[in-house]
């Protein structure tokens, strides 16, 4: 898992997601929970949000921003609700609450747990019946988080009492949370906590709800790990020539572009082996 970034702009949302369709989807939202309140069953129709798709997969370059594996390998990806709509029927179209995930840490893993360690958000105060006038647009207004609006710091706050133990990418920093260790016997390379509280939670969420150790994951990122083992020899060696050297040193700093797998994992073994590192 690695850092993702959310560019704040209009060419960077999805113009389903800002306004003016932005109060249109929230009063299709207001529309589907009056809705279940007669037939007992909040739902919704996944094509709602589709249109974030594209850009959600561009921000994780093509990856699972919880696994980091391309998607293309390990399967189709999902647009996927951090917080799960089941419970945060709210969110449901909220882009914020959106990443793009492989469906195996999705639809195998997380489906539509979420653990926290604090107070459960409340979902907003909805009257009994749908109102006019003033009041509606009050509501939709509730029911709405403005992309281009709100910046990273107040969207997370809406939500710090929760304490969730699973990290967004979008909001923390995984490089704080996970080291990674390698089990040469097994050639296997497991994530592990960086220590302390927040990253004991968050790899305990990690390991039980997106399956970030499971046995095909191990067995790719040591693939990896080996590539970049054996630049570490072939750079430590002393007559080593300068073309050498020069093509190495390229081939390292390429293995850690963001588009790469796992380089959450070949950046930190970068650090710790020393190796060249990729341009800021």
């Amino acid at each position: 898992m690695i850092a993702l970034e959310r560019n704040r702009t209009e060419a960077t949302i999805p113009a389903a997601f800002r306004q003016p369709r932005l109060t249109t989807r929230s009063q299709l939202l207001a529309d589907i929970f009056f809705a279940g309140r007669i037939s007992g069953k909040i739902e919704f129709d996944s094509g709602q949000w589709k249109p974030a798709k594209d850009r959600l997969k561009r921000d994780s370059r093509g990856k699972c921003a919880y696994c980091e594996a391309p998607t293309s390998l390990v399967a189709h990806g999902d647009v996927e609700h951090f917080r799960p709509k089941s419970i945060y029927w709210w969110l449901a179209f909220c882009f914020d609450n959106y990443l793009y995930s492989c469906q195996i840490c999705n639809q195998t893993y997380k489906g539509d747990n979420f653990p926290i360690s604090g107070a459960a958000a409340a979902a907003p105060a909805m009257p009994n019946a749908m109102p006019t006038g003033a009041l509606l647009s009050d509501l939709l207004i509730a029911l709405t988080h403005d992309p281009l609006l709100l910046d990273d710091a107040q969207l997370a706050a809406l939500w710090d009492e929760e304490q969730a133990d699973l990290p967004n990418p979008y909001f923390e920093n995984p490089d704080q949370l996970f080291i990674y260790e390698v089990d040469s016997v097994n050639e296997e390379v497991w994530i592990r906590s960086a220590g302390g509280a927040r990253a004991d939670r968050a790899m305990a969420a990690a390991h039980a709800f997106l399956g970030l150790n499971r046995p095909e994951l191990l067995a790719e990122r040591y693939i990896n790990y080996v590539q970049l083992e054996v630049f570490s020899k072939i750079l430590a060696e002393p007559g080593i020539t300068p073309a050498i050297r020069t093509l190495s040193e390229a081939e390292v700093r390429r293995m850690q572009a963001l588009n790469e797998p796992f380089v959450g994992m070949r950046r930190y073994f970068a650090r710790t082996l020393g190796l060249p590192r990729p341009p800021p």
